[in-house]
């Protein structure tokens, strides 16, 4: 399975392109190629079909216009028509001057009416008891039978026939004909006989060669037997042809028919392998255009590869060179906007993991050097706590009250300090240390504290341990002179539900320079008294509250210094472990 997962599963992106252009191509080509057809086979069977039902209405009318009008002659030579009538006369007249006279007049009548009508050409009275033709305008051959006329539609009196060759000795033109058997008062019959000049063979050739199509017209009898066929290589005179529909397609070819409106049935025959010449003909010019498209697809999917490999070549080394540390940038330009913005954010990537390593360097650097500093504070802090105890009992001992107040006040303050109190730092806790040691700085320096604190349930709230005496600490060393005063304020906002702490004094203050010094978080190594315990704090509130705590610092030189704390108020249970 794993063989065949890999043989026909592409996890190469080059791979994967080449095969969806493929599928592409080959989906599209198959698209391409059934619409093609299918318009090309509609519009070449709409355009054949209707070609062959409008050029077969056209010879089908021709055909009926021209019976007509020779059905018009025969009916002037009935005895009721002006021939006929004069012919009546004739066989009545007794007198050899009276039947020469009515015998030209025949003569010139017939005359009139072929000259009347240009399309005819044989005109005459046929007996056929004796085989003679009577009063025929053109001579006729010597060979005519009037059983060897292609009856092709009519019954009793009237026939028609479909084209054959002129009966007049003198003329080879293909005509068609009309007979008509009339019998006059004495009981004579004679078979009227009118042919006319038939284009059938010139609009035929004309319709070949114009189209390009080997056109077959037929005229079938009412038993569907044919009676004329323009081309008898495709079907001879004589064949059944029984074509039940108005058009259709069989083996040998394409048909569509029609009816005279005398009973005979006309077709125009296609064969099937010109009906098909231009589905081959595109079926060839198809070709071509797959074997072409294929071409470019090929040459196409050569240049995408070109295009796509070289770029992929350099973000795969420039990765294995990552990956083994070096993090020199180089600069890349492919040609390609994607891969060259691809690049550019690879080369800020790189710079922005040298800056991250150098800020976690500078970071740990920072870690350490404040580890030092608190072990500095926390030098032995068993033996400093056991001195401690020995010296409050040896004040005990000699009953030195106020020493044993100082000690255990110090005692106090350094077990909360030094962490070594189990109970979890509160406002309250903070603001009673701050006092405790205020009160250990009175007993040696001279100064006064006003501390001006808002009661409520805040108090009570957890807050970072050990953040208020630093600030004290720093304002009773480096701020305060002898008689000097010291204001500390604590109050909440319920609404914003923020502690604002405010400790301001009255000394000597700081320069420009000490307190931009101040406000950086870097260590420096004149961050002493002042720096050291303000980025302690300011540690402290980050450990704790994250970006939520602010600290600022005021100072103006000759007249004092403010710090204010901003304090999330937190409930119990939702403060950080310190």
């Amino acid at each position: 399975m794993s063989i065949l997962r890999n043989r026909f599963v592409f996890s190469s992106l080059r791979k994967r392109i080449m095969v969806f252009l493929t599928i592409g191509f080959v989906g599209c080509a198959i698209l391409m190629a059934s619409v093609s057809y299918n318009a090309i086979y509609t519009m070449q069977r709409d355009k054949i079909k209707t070609s062959m039902a409008v050029d077969l209405y056209q010879q089908t009318s021709k055909l009926n216009q021209m019976y007509n009008n020779m059905l018009q002659v025969t009916q002037q030579m009935t005895p009721e028509g002006t021939v006929g009538h004069l012919m009546e006369s004739y066989v009545y007249a007794e007198d050899t001057y009276s039947q020469r006279l009515l015998s030209r007049d025949i003569s010139y009548n017939i005359g009139l009416i072929t000259f009347s009508n240009p399309a005819m050409q044989l005109v005459m009275y046929y007996n056929p008891a004796s085989g003679q033709a009577s009063y025929s305008n053109l001579p006729l051959r010597n060979d005519f039978t009037l059983q060897s006329l292609p009856n092709v539609a009519g019954t009793g009196e009237l026939k028609y026939q479909s084209p054959h060759k002129s009966l007049c000795r003198f003329s080879d033109d293909q005509v068609i004909s009309v007979t008509r058997t009339v019998e006059f008062s004495d009981g004579t019959q004679l078979v009227v006989y009118v042919e006319a000049k038939s284009d059938i063979t010139t609009d035929m050739k004309s319709l070949t060669d114009s189209l390009n199509m080997p056109y077959t017209l037929v005229l079938t009898d009412t038993a569907d037997k044919v009676a004329y066929s323009s081309n008898s290589t495709v079907i001879e005179a004589g064949e059944s042809l029984a074509l039940s529909e108005q058009s259709g397609m069989t083996s040998d070819y394409v048909w569509n028919r029609m009816s005279g409106d005398y009973g005979y049935g006309i077709a125009l025959l296609l064969p099937v392998s010109f009906y098909n010449h231009e589905l081959y003909t595109w079926k060839n010019h198809m070709y071509w255009i797959l074997a072409i498209a294929l071409l470019m697809m090929f040459m196409l999917t050569l240049v995408l590869r070109r295009l796509i490999n070289r770029p992929f070549r350099l973000i795969e080394k420039e990765m294995r060179t990552f990956g083994k540390g070096y993090m020199g940038t180089r600069q890349y330009h492919t040609g390609i906007d994607e891969f060259d913005r691809i690049f550019d954010q690879f080369n800020i990537m790189k710079r922005q993991i040298q800056r991250l390593i150098v800020d976690v360097e500078q970071k740990e650097k920072r870690r350490h050097q404040l580890e030092i500093e608190k072990l500095a504070y926390q030098i032995n802090p068993h033996f400093l706590m056991n001195t401690l105890n020995s010296v409050r009992w040896l004040a005990v001992m000699h009953k030195q009250e106020e020493i044993e107040k100082f000690v255990s006040s110090l005692i106090i303050l350094l077990n909360y300090n030094l962490g070594r109190s189990e109970e979890k730092a509160t406002f309250r806790s903070e603001i009673q240390v701050m006092r405790t040691y205020l009160e250990l700085q009175q007993m040696r320096h001279d100064f006064e504290v006003k501390l001006d604190m808002e009661e409520g349930a805040y108090l009570d709230s957890p807050v970072a341990r050990f953040i208020l005496q630093p600030i004290v600490e720093n304002a009773v060393c480096h701020g305060l002179d002898d008689n000097g005063r010291l204001e500390i304020s604590v109050s909440s906002d319920e609404t914003s539900q923020m502690v604002r702490i405010v400790i301001r004094d009255d000394g000597k203050g700081l320069s420009q320079e000490t307190l931009a010094l101040l406000q950086r978080d870097t260590p420096d190594q004149q961050q002493t008294g002042w720096g050291i315990g303000l980025r302690y704090v300011r540690s402290m509130l980050e450990s704790f509250y994250g970006h939520k705590a602010r600290m600022g610092i005021e100072s103006t030189p000759n007249q004092g210094t403010t710090v204010t704390l901003s304090l999330p108020y937190l409930h119990s249970g939702k403060e950080r472990a310190i």
